[in-house]
């Protein structure tokens, strides 16, 4: 018996189908099928012998055997072989290497989306909020979009080095280290957001935690981002927002009734020095928040590392949070990252500080107590931590007094002036024409990507 079907000579026979004879052209067993096509006449069978015959002649059994498909098929990639300066032989002596090199064992092969499930199911038990959880899986399924079905330990290193180079930045932007937090942006499927030095490092953490626990399993025997180079030593630069972006972050809240729905974390952060991850926290609430004595009660198990403390509301965090609760604001907050996201795009900000509210808390409450101990226990951090990333900035006294004078009634007032009607042209008018330069981009790809098709096919 042949390798590749029985070996039989084909042969021709005439068959009755509803009362018309047919010619019934009989190749055998055909990569484990029955090939035997029907044609309308004894002229057309042996036409189709005929070209059975030629192909046999040319390329053997096994070629002429094969469906058009995959000729197509193979063909193509031995075209690809050849441009790229390789033979055959060399492909299949690095794909051995390879596979000596990145040879794994498993006790069972788990598809990739399971493993980002379990990934989840353990930080949601080792007490990380389910908002970090969310989103982080949402950055990790980025990768896995395509794969969600293979198996994680057949992904390669080069796979992931891949993807992280299409995200990385350039230039000055490779020092950026305010955008830590997880991409959450809507964009087109074109774009590709970049990544500074520090959000390529806190991004390959998540991934090694994801493989971490694809090991612990066994699911996989390689960490692949183990392959990856790390990410050195960063530059940071501090640097916290200008009091008129806070005028206007605190006037876009104000806007409309469903961005008035985050005035209590906005709060929490420009005026109550609150971690993001301590306001989301789902064992944080209106609860432990008292308004008549200015208070708020941060337990061990909202804060970081198990920071119990009672922070001292100002005066004009006290009447932020009156009026976010009579607006119904809920806490742990809701939707929150899409309004702050609709909020920046109102008012054209485009970059967001890593933790860059409660930045601005830390950095003006020294103007307010005098005393940087003071300001530490309503912070929660070290000494060591405010005077180098705060305390650095030296900004000047009536600027940080000038903070604590962003009150409800001054924002109000700010919305009526034209100053912020022109502010909301312009930045409308900006993401009028991102758009449009988007679109371009977009069609331009379009359009290479069906030339080069067209190439191909040709």
């Amino acid at each position: 018996m042949a390798i590749y079907g029985d070996a039989m000579k084909p042969k021709k026979r005439p068959v009755d189908r509803g009362g018309i004879t047919k010619w019934e052209v009989d190749f055998g067993i055909v990569h484990g099928h029955r090939k035997r096509p029907l044609r309308d006449t004894e002229a057309e069978a042996d036409k189709l012998l005929d070209q059975y015959n030629k192909d046999v002649k040319k390329g053997g059994e096994f070629w002429a055997r094969l469906p058009e498909s995959d000729r197509l098929e193979i063909t193509a990639t031995l075209i690809k072989i050849k441009e790229a300066g390789h033979t055959i032989a060399t492909v299949w002596a690095d794909w051995q290497r390879w596979k000596k090199d990145n040879q794994q064992s498993t006790t069972t092969p788990m598809p990739y989306e399971d493993v980002v499930a379990e990934w989840k199911r353990r930080k949601l038990d080792a007490g990380q909020s389910q908002r970090y959880v969310d989103e982080a899986a949402r950055m990790l399924m980025k990768f896995g979009k395509g794969r969600e079905k293979q198996p994680i330990h057949e992904i390669l290193p080069e796979e992931l080095e891949a993807w992280f180079e299409l995200h990385k930045a350039k230039g000055d932007d490779m020092q950026d280290n305010k955008d830590d937090e997880i991409d959450t942006e809507t964009q087109d499927d074109n774009e590709t957001r970049k990544w500074g030095l520090s959000t390529r490092r806190t991004n390959m953490g998540r991934f090694s935690s994801l493989w971490t626990v694809a090991k612990a399993k066994g699911w996989c025997s390689l960490n692949i981002v183990d392959r990856l180079e790390p990410v050195g030593k960063i530059g940071v630069t501090v640097e916290i927002y200008e009091n008129a972006t806070t005028l206007n972050m605190m006037a876009a809240v104000m806007a409309n009734d469903a961005t008035k729905k985050i005035i209590a974390p906005m709060t929490l952060g420009f005026f109550g020095c609150m971690r993001p991850e301590e306001v989301e926290h789902e064992k944080f609430g209106w609860n432990f928040i008292d308004l008549k004595h200015g208070l708020i009660t941060i337990t061990p198990e909202v804060g970081k590392t198990g920071d119990q403390r009672v922070i001292r509301l100002q005066p004009v965090a006290v009447s932020w949070l009156k009026l976010a609760k009579e607006e119904g604001n809920p806490l742990p907050p809701v939707n929150e990252r899409r309004l702050v996201d609709q909020c920046c795009a109102m008012i054209g900000l485009n970059e967001w500080i890593r933790d860059g509210m409660r930045k601005n808390c830390a950095t003006h409450l020294r103007a307010v107590y005098k005393n940087d101990y003071d300001v530490v226990k309503d912070m929660g951090n070290s000494i060591r931590i405010l005077l180098k990333y705060y305390a650095d900035l030296h900004v000047p006294e009536e600027v940080s007094l000038e903070h604590w004078k962003i009150t409800p009634a001054k924002v109000q007032a700010y919305l009526k002036t034209k100053e912020w009607e022109q502010l909301l042209r312009s930045a409308a008018r900006a993401v009028a024409e991102k758009t449009e330069a988007a679109i371009e981009v977009s069609v331009a790809r379009k359009e290479q990507s069906a030339s080069e098709t067209s190439k191909s096919e040709n």
